[in-house]
């Protein structure tokens, strides 16, 4: 269902109602990203998108029967004066946040720390030793034990 809500997203801009985010050097328009039951939202900091972007969050919950958890949902500002932000996270029905912030248990700021990457990369060796010996027949580990040797 949560498709549902990107593409009307994705109309949306077809249409001018939202302009989303568009890197200089990219001819994409970013407006969502979704993640396993998480959507990142992203656009102008305008009252219009503001509305919009509310009207779009309202369809999808009358479509689908799901609601927004609102006690959740956070809304991070760049460059946007302050009178701006509480206007926006008001038709939004959301809490305003500042960066550096936690995300799914990863530090989000303007440069990741040294040791981010190293977190990661642990993680992800951990979660991959678990499986990758059991994925190879007898056959592949002796070859792969040739080649390394």
């Amino acid at each position: 269902m949560a498709e549902c809500l990107g593409r009307n997203l994705q109309r949306m801009v077809e249409q001018g109602s939202i302009m989303g985010l568009k890197p200089s050097s990219s001819n994409m328009v970013y407006t969502h990203q979704q993640f396993m039951d998480d959507t990142i939202l992203m656009g102008r900091s305008t009252m219009v998108e503001a509305r919009n972007m509310r009207k779009a969050l309202d369809d999808y919950e009358l479509a689908s029967g799901q609601m927004v958890n609102r006690q959740k949902s956070s809304i991070f500002f760049f460059n946007t004066l302050k009178p701006r932000q509480k206007k926006m996270a008001k038709i939004l029905k959301w809490r305003i946040e500042s960066l550096p912030s936690i995300y799914m248990g990863f530090h989000l700021g303007l440069k990741p720390p040294d040791s981010f990457w190293n977190v990661l990369i642990d993680r992800f060796s951990e979660q991959l030793a678990g499986w990758k010996g059991a994925l190879l027949s007898q056959a592949c580990k002796i070859q792969l034990l040739k080649a390394t040797l």
